[in-house]
């Protein structure tokens, strides 16, 4: 734990200690009321320690980090050649950022305003990085720029969860739009992820979810352009997701 996240636990801490005291020290509220209140009071701070001891998205980073070089490495692979990239979703910016490292002019949108302000702190100066905080939505995603590659890695069940089916896939496809030589497409490999109406393919089959989401790639981008790139590995929760590419024609 950094010195950083030491500091921000401790002032929380104290804050919600301070507020338990004045509540103590007040003399209209009858002691009954002090004491149901007082355990609120302690129940609370408890709860906000646990989640700044523990934020979930951080936890998540860290156990995408070996799976994000062998995610680049795949992606690396198929992108000679190109010079700028797009990636949606971006999260925490280290592909966005390794993009730019190798010469690509990248920008890298997520939803999460405390995350993309995150990655514009840690990220090395760099005229040819950028973060920007979009919220992608079947109606704004056509506001999006065209680059070379676009990537939509792990936030395609995000959308499914939010707008349905039909509401992704349009995403999905407009995203096909802004890609002028390669869209790289990685989806959560659990139904749970996509909300009451999930895609039809069985969880820890890998086969099942790889030609579901092939399938579906060639239904919207042809399946003669459709190409399975590997397993890599994920979280806790999901061992591998599966990454795909597909070639956009002219």
């Amino acid at each position: 734990m950094t010195f950083e996240r030491s500091k921000e636990i401790a002032h929380s801490v104290q804050r919600e200690l301070i507020m338990y005291r004045d509540l103590l020290r007040d003399e209209r509220t009858p002691a009954s009321a002090k004491l149901f209140l007082g355990l609120a009071r302690i129940q609370t701070t408890l709860g906000k320690t646990i989640r700044l001891l523990w934020n979930p998205e951080q936890d998540y980073q860290k156990t995408r980090r070996a799976g994000t070089k062998e995610r680049w490495r795949l992606i690396q692979s198929r992108i000679t050649g190109t010079s700028s990239l797009l990636d949606v979703g971006c999260s925490s910016g280290v592909m966005t950022a390794l993009a730019a490292e190798v010469g690509l002019f990248a920008i890298g949108l997520d939803a999460n305003w405390e995350v993309i302000s995150d990655a514009c702190k840690k990220s090395k100066p760099n005229l040819s990085l950028a973060y920007i905080h979009f919220v992608v939505t079947p109606q704004s995603v056509a506001a999006l720029p065209v680059c070379d590659v676009v990537l939509c890695l792990s936030i395609y069940h995000q959308w499914h969860r939010e707008f349905g089916h039909e509401g992704a896939q349009q995403i999905l496809y407009i995203l096909g739009t802004k890609a002028r030589k390669r869209l790289f497409f990685e989806p959560a490999s659990k139904q749970s992820r996509y909300g009451p109406k999930p895609p039809a393919f069985a969880d820890s089959d890998e086969r099942s979810i790889i030609d579901y989401n092939h399938g579906m790639l060639g239904a919207l981008f042809g399946n003669e352009n459709v190409e399975f790139l590997g397993a890599t590995t994920a979280s806790r929760s999901e061992l591998v997701r599966y990454l795909f590419t597909i070639q956009m024609q002219p």
